[in-house]
């Protein structure tokens, strides 16, 4: 599994291809007997490839990839102190995993936590992430956990060429990053601190971050920043697995994550209420329905990467990982080279209802759709949209029988006008430009209060009066009476940076493996 025994025009070439524009098209591609397929960074998918083509596990693949999307992402929009969601299907049974963020024992105010953008150790969380890799390792994995380390590891020592998109990003997030954390375009990269720490982790486990030196590393940090983490919160940490959520949709049955997760669950409601809709791309009154259905059933949500696997041995795996914050957060922290989100900055009213170690509920929706028994299409989602993203691509292949490559380049709504941007870059360039996040929702949520609305009554009087940002590609006959059935839209240009995006990702299970995903993600997919 190092990439420096694999072929070195093969590496270079998948390594600038995360150089890139987005494509503005969507991908898609075929496999016979193993698949794997990601939301970002292309080596990250060659790196899953190769654990496949090794005889690993379908779990293992995932773990590879997602290991080696933080290292390409330097730790900006997925991080090793963030957090891992998993479905997998192996031997007939399906499973759920959820390796979400955790309070610390000591933080007994949350709603005083400090917002964004101010800086505070207080906005850590426990993390997760390394914790969910080592369970479900534990549970499915085939090749040594030490081997899914090495692509990490290799762009870590060896560094990533850096593109114009990301060069941005350094420039952008230049006021928090610490000193040499930074790149222009045409540089390679390097991460020699957070080598280190994977090298650690690879050998011992990931106790070397709960209870070895990154924890103390990590609790110093932290606590120096004002926060309140102790070695026993990072000790006691444990996954959760449970059983997955089950909807019956189409003549499928599709699982998807259980608790504390409120992703799957409101999955689950969003295909209940979808079953027997029509075409949203001929029928206004479908496409009406679906976005209705989103509203009434999906909370909005923004996550940062997905990847979904295939193995040679049956087995499917849906993940979703998350730094679940802004890029790099605003804290500026780091313990050996890993960024420490601050996914506590904007959460305080959930932090509040939980107890002292609980996990923090998260929207993420990775899923497994069954026929029969057998596994026909594995699903996971990221962005601003997720939900929409996925309630679409889902209802497309499922419900009305879109091939999967014809499904992820049909045009998408995405989420309400109120939120500001596709993932976690607009987001933090529309605050840092002046614009206030969410001002549209809080004025709506003041007229409500001003008119007396119940509060079980409130998230639907409050969307009513927001529009749903849809793409241009729909044809403008369909839109104009979607509006005219009572649904305000906010149409923009399928390429426009600030449309709140959902980005999907699905492999379909038949006689040949089909893999693809929705535009403007970046990443590929790979089949055996």
């Amino acid at each position: 599994m190092d990439p420096r025994n694999w072929d070195a025009d093969e590496v270079r070439r998948y390594l600038q291809l995360g150089t890139l524009p987005a494509d503005t098209e969507g991908v898609s591609g075929e496999g016979e007997r193993a698949m794997m397929v990601g939301s970002t960074g292309p080596f990250a998918q060659l790196a899953g490839r190769q654990v496949l083509a090794a005889g690993g596990s379908a779990v293992d693949a995932v773990i590879a990839t997602s290991l080696a999307q933080i290292a390409l992402a330097a730790g900006s929009w997925v991080s090793y102190a963030g957090v891992f969601s998993l479905t997998h299907f192996a031997d007939g049974a399906t499973d759920s995993l959820s390796a979400g963020f955790a309070t610390f024992a000591a933080e007994d105010d949350p709603s005083t936590i400090p917002r964004q953008p101010t800086p505070s150790g207080r906005t850590a969380l426990v993390p997760g992430f390394m914790a969910g890799l080592q369970a479900a390792h534990d549970r499915f994995g085939r090749l040594p956990w030490a081997d899914l380390f090495e692509p990490a590891i290799f762009v870590a020592s060896e560094g990533f060429p850096v593109g114009a998109g990301r060069a941005r990003q350094f420039a952008l997030r230049k006021d928090v990053l610490p000193a040499g954390f930074m790149a222009v375009e045409g540089e390679e990269f390097r991460q020699p601190e957070l080598a280190r720490t994977l090298r650690a982790v690879a050998a011992e486990g990931a106790e070397w971050m709960y209870r070895g030196p990154w924890a103390r590393q990590f609790v110093d940090v932290v606590r120096a920043a004002g926060g309140k983490a102790s070695l026993s919160d990072l000790a006691s940490y444990q996954p959760i697995w449970a059983t997955p959520l089950v909807a019956d949709f189409h003549g499928t049955q599709v699982h998807t994550v259980g608790r504390p997760h409120r992703g799957g669950a409101q999955l689950v409601e969003a295909l209940r209420l979808a079953e027997g809709v029509g075409d949203p791309m001929t029928d206004p009154a479908a496409l009406r329905e679906l976005i209705h259905i989103s509203r009434q059933a999906m909370r909005p949500g923004s996550h940062s990467d997905f990847v979904l696997a295939v193995d040679s041995h049956g087995a499917v795996a849906a993940a979703c990982h998350s730094i679940n914050t802004s890029l790099w957060g605003t804290t500026g922290l780091f313990a050996g080279g890993v960024s420490i989100p601050d996914a506590a900055s904007f959460q305080q009213q959930a932090l509040a209802q939980l107890g002292p170690g609980e996990h923090l509920p998260s929207p993420v929706n990775p899923a497994i759709a069954l026929r029969d028994g057998a596994p026909v299409l594995a699903s996971s989602s990221i962005g601003a949209g997720l939900h929409c993203a996925t309630l679409q691509c889902l209802h497309a292949v499922l419900g009305l029988g879109v091939d999967i490559a014809d499904a992820v380049r049909r045009p998408l709504f995405h989420g309400p006008d109120y939120l500001a941007g596709d993932t976690v870059v607009t987001p933090l360039q529309d605050r840092l430009r002046g614009k206030h996040f969410g001002s549209a929702w809080q004025a709506a949520v003041a007229r409500a209060r001003e008119a007396g609305v119940p509060r079980s009554e409130a998230w639907d009087a409050v969307l009513a009066e927001i529009p749903q940002v849809v793409e241009d590609r729909f044809d403008p006959s369909v839109l104009r009476r979607v509006e005219e059935l009572g649904q305000p839209l906010t149409v923009r240009p399928v390429s426009d940076a600030a449309m709140p995006r959902g980005f999907w990702g699905g492999i379909a299970l038949g006689e040949r493996l089909a893999g693809a995903r929705t535009p403007f993600s970046g990443g590929v997919v790979e089949g055996l």
